[in-house]
């Protein structure tokens, strides 16, 4: 999977990249680090995982993402995806940039304390961010694959929230509904250990961690 970076900041996401606007002045930059969470360049984790068992004290970037796989996942592989982002950061202008090899019908649902957002192709185009932004978007995409031995996969990732060589803290939270009548989970990975959570119902999952570095989730199914 590629990834699309920028000179200046350059946050990756669940598929998607949000990266704030290349040209900012050194001032517009500084403000950046005085109202974000970015923290001494020793204690800043370099891409290995790590699960965070204490909330950091500061608002931080929390993705909210619901899936939902459908009887018809099974043949054509298509599931639909509702994202919220919370706690965007501060800046003039940034975009969000979805990296998924098949998607469709991107649409923005809501959005606050942004001036104006607009979808461009795979990507939506953010203006004057402002503390505490939000924006949901809803789109179809193909991310749940057969596997040889008969079970079913569900792969989403990479999340990682990424300034210059550094990863900072990100908060997911991922819910997945599926046909209880049709498939029965068999595996996460992760799994479940402290700071990442793994809650199991009928027909939904709902996992949650705060963590630095790469993040990819895969949930294994079986069919019933």
């Amino acid at each position: 999977m590629s990834m699309i970076a920028s000179l200046c900041l350059y946050f990756l996401l669940s598929a998607s990249s949000v990266s704030a606007a290349r040209d900012m002045s050194p001032a517009e930059l500084d403000k950046w680090f005085e109202q974000n969470d970015i923290i001494a360049t020793d204690e800043v984790s370099e891409g290995e995982l790590r699960f965070i068992t204490q909330k950091p004290d500061k608002p931080i970037l929390h993705s909210l993402n619901k899936l939902v796989i459908y009887p018809s996942s099974l043949d054509d592989g298509w599931v639909s995806l509702f994202q919220c982002y919370q706690n965007l950061d501060p800046v003039a202008a940034s975009e969000v940039v979805y990296q998924y090899k098949a998607m469709r019908d991107l649409e923005i649902v809501s959005y606050k304390n942004i001036g104006a957002a607009q979808i461009q192709g795979q990507s939506i185009q953010l203006t004057e961010v402002k503390k505490a932004a939000e924006l949901c978007v809803s789109a179809r995409v193909r991310i749940f694959y057969s596997n040889p031995d008969g079970s079913y996969s569900l792969i989403n990732g990479p999340f990682h929230r990424k300034f210059l060589d550094g990863y900072f803290p990100y908060h997911l939270t991922l819910e997945v509904e599926y046909p209880a009548n049709k498939l029965r989970l068999k595996q996460t990975i992760p799994a479940e250990q402290p700071g990442f959570s793994v809650e199991q119902g009928i027909s939904k999952i709902l996992l949650d961690g705060i963590f630095e570095g790469i993040l990819n989730v895969e949930l294994i199914f079986q069919h019933k």
